[in-house]
Order: structure tokens, then C-alpha cells, then sequence
């Protein structure tokens, strides 16, 4: 008998919350495939239909937080009428929302990210798909409706805010303030921040300001970063554009 696709994907969210619960509890490296299958009530081979691998499983859930988050937005009666500003903090407010539950869960994202980063950036490619084509969905509203000016290096903002998004979920994985207090003020006081760079398009000048201090200041230290002089002479030349 024929699964319909429904059927699958009910199935799907049921792994993925299975492993949540597994992984949080035992960690990645401690929990197995057999363990999450058990747990999502499924057959042991079933469970590899879906996700090949604990990666695919991990860095799947990512993507189905982003379709929750997109999901969430599009549910809030009058979000298009919203400032750029408001939906910008609205979407990274319903981020920690939908992680909230699977807080710990994250943490081992980030672990795992942190121990394999060419790897995780592969795995997190779809997940980044879906985050920033709501960034660059929302900035091209804004500007169409004359909100904010074209802005220069304007294909670089949804990595950009992608970035900062990454920062905001990793400092509140930290934070232990009553009810993340110090997050909720990091993202009130960054986010105006940002809005007034982009209404007053200052992006250019700002990305040109970073460079020139990392050019000036962090490179000058490289040395002691790479550990070895030859090492941060190459980084030195292939952040400079040599070969």
C-alpha cells in the first residue's frame, strides 16, 4: 500500500521530534539511530527512508524551524502593513520563540557547527535557503513601498542578517538572565541599529568601515591567531585577494 505524501510528512515531523527529545537528553554523540526510530514509534530501517544519517536528522530539524518560523509569520494578522523594522524584530522574535522548547537541542547545532564547520555549512545550506529568502523577501517590499533606499551590496544583506541571526541565537544559548532579559535587550537595541542603517543607507560605508579596521587592526595580530608566521601571512594573503 502506497504512503501519501501526508502520511509522510507526519511521519517526517514525528522523527524529527523524536530526535529532539533524544538528542537533548543524551547528547549527538550518545544517541542513535535506533534509539530516535523507538522513540517516533517507526521501524528501524524506516527511519533511514527519511534521514540517512543523526547529520541529516540534526540539521533537518533546522530546516523544519525555519518553515515553522515562515509559517508563524505569515499568520500574524496584518504583518505586511508591519515597519521594516517591526518584521525584521518580529522574525528574529519568533526564532527564539520556536527554538525556545528545543533550546538544548540547538546547543548541540552549534556544538557539532563549531567542531565541523566546512561540513555543518554544506548540511546548513537549505536551512539558510529558507532564512534568508524571508530577509530578501522583506527588504525588497520595503523598498518597492519606497520605505528604505536601494541599498548598496544589497545581495549581501539576507547572508548578513543570517549571520547576525546566528549571533543573536548563540548569545542567548548563554544567557541566563531572568526570562533572557539581556537577549531581549541585545536584539531591541541592535535592531534599531540596523533599521536606521538601512532606511538611511549607510550599509556601503559600514561594510567599508569593518573592512578597513579588520585590514588594520585584527590582521596586524594575525600572527598570534594562526600560531605560526607563515600561517597568517597566507590568511593575510587570501583576505587581501592575492593568491
Amino acid at each position: 500500500m502506497k504512503v501519501s505524501e501526508q502520511n509522510k510528512a507526519i511521519t517526517r515531523i514525528k522523527i524529527l521530534e523524536a530526535a529532539v527529545d533524544v538528542i537533548s537528553d543524551k547528547g549527538f554523540k550518545s544517541a542513535s539511530m535506533r534509539e530516535i526510530s523507538r522513540r517516533a514509534e517507526v521501524g528501524d530501517a524506516t527511519i533511514y527512508n527519511y534521514f540517512p544519517s543523526k547529520e541529516k536528522l540534526l540539521y533537518g530539524y533546522c530546516e523544519h524551524v525555519q518553515d515553522q518560523v515562515m509559517q508563524s509569520l505569515k499568520e500574524i494578522k496584518g504583518f505586511h502593513e508591519y515597519s521594516l523594522h517591526e518584521q525584521l524584530q518580529q522574525l528574529v522574535d519568533m526564532e527564539l520563540q520556536v527554538w525556545l522548547p528545543a533550546r538544548e537541542f540547538l546547543q548541540e547545532v552549534f556544538n557539532l557547527t563549531y567542531h565541523s564547520p566546512a561540513a555543518c555549512t554544506t548540511h546548513l545550506a537549505q536551512t539558510r535557503h529558507l532564512y534568508t529568502q524571508m530577509v530578501e523577501d522583506l527588504l525588497e517590499a520595503a523598498i518597492e513601498a519606497g520605505e528604505i533606499p536601494e541599498q548598496p551590496y544589497q545581495e549581501l544583506l539576507p547572508r548578513l542578517f543570517w549571520d547576525y541571526q546566528s549571533g543573536i541565537l548563540a548569545y542567548w544559548l548563554k544567557d541566563d538572565s531572568e526570562e533572557f532579559s539581556n537577549t531581549t535587550q541585545l536584539v531591541d537595541k541592535s535592531m534599531e541599529i540596523i533599521a536606521n542603517i538601512l532606511h538611511q543607507g549607510l550599509i556601503g560605508k559600514s561594510l567599508d568601515l569593518i573592512s578597513f579596521l579588520f585590514r588594520t587592526h585584527v590582521m596586524t595580530h594575525c600572527d598570534s591567531f594562526a600560531g605560526t608566521k607563515e600561517t597568517a601571512q597566507i590568511i593575510k594573503r587570501q583576505f587581501m585577494g592575492g593568491k
